[in-house]
């Protein structure tokens, strides 16, 4: 609502002051007081109109070359009303005497016309001269404002209203207006000669607001010439000046019009004239506005993961679009590809085959890589490694490394049709483009190698909620049995397996085996364990039978150097009977309930490392029956093989002094003792070199065990 308080106070003002004056209220005999406040009401009236005038503009910054065009429109509308107004009859009789009342219309209209026109081309042109603004600017600006304003105040006096010259001060008066006119003139002067905005401007804005500069200088002295020369039709004659009219209506008001009007023609003249001046350095300025904007894209690449030839195409174009070389391209050394020599990965402006036939590529990019800096052929007419260079266009040629600390990504070839063509500005250019390419390159392969390892580790993450999900989720719940394991990958995900299966009638089947390496493979290996546990120990329970199976099966997808070792058995709940057989696994841990420990020691080779009968004939199978309160521990060799900072290995005697100290424990105590043993021999940082797997089995005799199964869990 506010925003329409200074348009509508202007019109209502300017209807009021010209009826007033149109009615003789403003005469030779109205008091001098009636007279001062009717230009009081002018100055008010004025005021709102540049108000109005410079909200608009600054609610609309326009481009150079935008406001020389209105403002060419806004000065041509301008001189059509002043013309059509001057047609109007009526006239001066002598000098601020008017021969009717229609001439306080007349200046009324020529005088809101040229101060409305005076107003909108200083605002305009007032955008260009605090173009890139500084506090020097803005003091300047609004000191030419300040000086405007006392201007107008200071020769109000002077007004054909008010006898000034006959006043005892008019000397006083007289310096005063002189002064602040004077310094008026003075900050024109300053702020005409900032033209921070030419600069800016691409070649072809540059071009139109020349032309449309030129424009507003002729129609500007148009209008000033209208100002202080009479104009008529042929059919009208004795027509008074324009500038009389101003100078009736309000004497400040037509001095600031003349201000602010000769400012616009004086600054349009000197912007283009600077424009003029500035013609020679286009291609200077254009090609760091093309650099510039090639540092711009720079700073995008480097956010984002562009795909290899998005970058490559980037570094090569580069060069050539920032005027600094005719082509380009860029040799990168593959090693993955198997090949030693450097491979043309982009080129730009030039065939990747030319460029390979016409250049030793090998050769020179081998010299750039060797000595890590710059190689320039000025001539390539002189260098054996050039071919037909002057047919092919190559006639100077530039290749830098792009390097980092340790080792060369690249090379990037910058040539010209031309010989001794690279000045040193070109050289330090290139220079820093190749910089640029060597830090997008090697983000961009740091971000891939990141993202691939955040690949991995999903997919690891993955495999080790699958890998974990094959070994049981719960312990089988048998009365006169007591449970416990767990298994914990040195990896994300490792090659360990153990398993429990009730068979029926009283009997359980369990495994522990052990992939050899750790990772995925390890882990697909587990996986087919798994499977074959679940199917075969149904069918062939019996140890022999069953790792004999087993060795028939999985041995077929074993790759080569990729063995299982494992410990099967079958234990009868009820008698305590065991029966077990171990392939290539560390032998199991027997402790008896007054603490005799055994190593049940049997033969047997690693599934996969023999596909004959040798499997079968080399495996035996232990037997053995459990008294009450006897154990038996199966473990990979994770635990045994488990180093403390010192290098020196867990080993079996570790290992049984732990099951045996805890020997009356119940199954879960007896795996916590062994496993705190081996976090404490490896110390503080407990860091496991292999998979790490512990079962206790323990029979508690042929009645019930006073526990409930549950009080056994799963680790």
């Amino acid at each position: 609502m506010w925003r329409w308080i200074p348009p509508i106070t202007f019109v209502l003002f300017l209807c009021g002051t010209t009826i007033f004056s149109y009615m003789g209220g403003v005469g030779e005999t109205a008091p001098v007081s009636t007279k001062i406040l009717h230009q009081a009401a002018l100055a008010v009236c004025f005021l709102c109109l540049w108000i109005t005038i410079a909200r608009t503009t600054q609610n609309s910054r326009l481009p150079p070359v935008q406001i020389f065009w209105r403002a060419s429109l806004t000065i041509l509308a301008a001189l059509v009303l002043v013309v059509l107004i001057l047609q109007i009859p009526g006239d001066f009789i002598v000098e601020n005497t008017p021969a009717a009342p229609i001439v306080h219309v007349k200046s009324t209209l020529l005088s809101t016309i040229l101060a409305g026109l005076g107003f909108i081309l200083v605002q305009r042109f007032g955008q260009l001269v605090r173009f890139r603004r500084t506090r020097r600017s803005e003091r300047e600006w609004s000191l030419l404002m300040l000086f405007v304003s006392i201007t107008f105040v200071a020769v109000a006096p002077f007004h054909h209203h008010f006898d000034a010259e006959s006043s005892p001060f008019s000397f006083i008066l007289d310096v005063i207006a002189s002064a602040a006119i004077l310094g008026s003139i003075i900050f024109i002067g300053l702020n005409i000669i900032r033209f921070a905005w030419i600069l800016r401007l691409p070649v072809k804005q540059k071009m139109g607001a020349l032309g449309l500069g030129v424009v507003v200088v002729c129609l500007t002295s148009a209008t000033l010439l209208l100002l202080f020369r009479p104009f008529s039709l042929p059919s009208v004659a004795g027509q008074s000046y324009p500038i009389e009219y101003l100078s009736f209506y309000s004497l400040p008001l037509m001095a600031v019009t003349i201000l602010f009007i000769t400012f616009a023609f004086i600054y349009g003249l000197t912007s283009v004239l600077s424009m003029i001046f500035h013609l020679p350095t286009i291609g200077d300025y254009q090609r760091s506005v093309d650099e510039m904007a090639a540092m711009q894209a720079l700073t995008v690449l480097v956010r984002e993961v562009a795909d290899p030839e998005k970058l490559y195409h980037w570094v090569v174009s580069t060069p050539v679009d920032s005027g600094r070389g005719k082509a380009a391209w860029l040799t990168i050394q593959e090693l993955d590809s198997g090949s030693l020599k450097p491979q043309i990965v982009a080129a730009h402006n030039i065939e990747a085959s030319i460029a390979d036939d016409v250049c030793d590529v090998n050769a020179i990019h081998g010299e750039a890589a060797r000595t890590r800096t710059l190689v320039s052929i000025q001539n390539t007419s002189s260098d054996r490694r050039i071919q037909n260079g002057k047919t092919s266009g190559i006639m100077s040629l530039l290749a830098i490394p792009l390097t980092t600390r340790t080792e060369v990504l690249g090379t990037l070839f910058v040539s010209r049709d031309v010989a001794h063509a690279f000045e040193n500005e070109d050289i330090e250019s290139i220079g820093v483009f190749a910089s640029q390419a060597t830090l997008v390159l090697e983000n961009a392969r740091l971000l891939e190698a990141q993202f691939e390892r955040e690949r991995l580790a999903s997919e690891l993450a993955i495999a080790h909620d699958v890998q974990r999900r094959l070994l049981p989720q719960t312990m089988p719940r048998v009365s006169t049995l007591s449970l416990a394991a767990s298994s914990t990958a040195a990896q994300e995900v490792g090659g360990d397996y153990y398993d429990l299966l009730e068979l029926g009638d009283g009997k359980l089947a369990f495994i522990i085996a052990d992939v050899s390496g750790k990772g995925t493979s390890a882990a697909f290996y587990m996986a087919e364990m798994q499977g074959i546990f679940q199917a075969v120990a149904q069918i062939a329970p019996d140890p022999h039978d069953f790792l004999c199976h087993v060795n028939n099966a999985l041995g077929r997808s074993l790759e080569k150097n990729v063995f299982v070792t494992a410990i099967y058995g079958v234990l009868d709940c009820t008698s305590g009977a065991i029966s077990i057989a171990r392939a290539g696994h560390p032998p199991a841990a027997f402790v008896d309930v007054t603490g005799r420990t055994t190593l049940l020691r049997s033969g047997g080779l690693g599934i996969g490392l023999d596909r004959s009968e040798l499997f079968a004939q080399t495996l035996e199978v232990k037997q053995h029956v459990f008294n009450p309160g006897d154990l038996i521990a199966l473990y990979t060799d994770g635990v045994t093989e488990s180093r403390n900072p010192e290098g020196e290995e867990f080993g079996y005697d570790r290992l049984l002094q732990s099951i045996q100290s805890a020997r009356y424990e119940r199954a879960q105590g007896v795996h916590d003792a062994v496993l705190q043993s081996v976090d404490q021999f490896l110390g503080p940082e407990k860091k496991y070199l292999d998979d790490l797997t512990v079962l206790i089995i323990k029979w508690h005799g042929p009645e019930p065990a006073a526990h409930n199964a549950e009080d056994d869990p799963l680790l």
